[in-house]
């Protein structure tokens, strides 16, 4: 499922290397920062995408493309991921 979120980049981390094959960078866009209840949004850039944000810095008016990703880890425990797949300034 394709979601896109507008909004402004509050947080670039650092790349995180998972193992020898995975690598990821993780940003924050924070949307509807015009109401009483902005909202933070954790967006995963994986192996390649990570590049899409170089020329991105916080503060920037963003419109992030993500893949909306879910899974079940144990018995009972499930999981949540939006993956970057496009970014553009708005």
């Amino acid at each position: 499922m394709n979601i896109e979120l507008k909004g402004i980049l509050k947080v670039i981390f650092a790349e995180e290397k998972i193992n020898d094959a995975l690598s990821k960078k993780e940003i924050v866009v924070t949307i509807e920062s015009d109401t009483p209840y902005p909202q933070d949004i954790a967006c995963q850039a994986i192996n390649k995408q990570m590049d899409l944000l170089t020329p991105f810095k916080m503060g920037d008016s963003v419109t992030v493309s993500c893949n909306l990703k879910g899974r079940e880890s144990k018995p009972g425990k499930y999981y949540n991921q939006l993956a970057v797949w496009a970014i553009k300034k708005s």
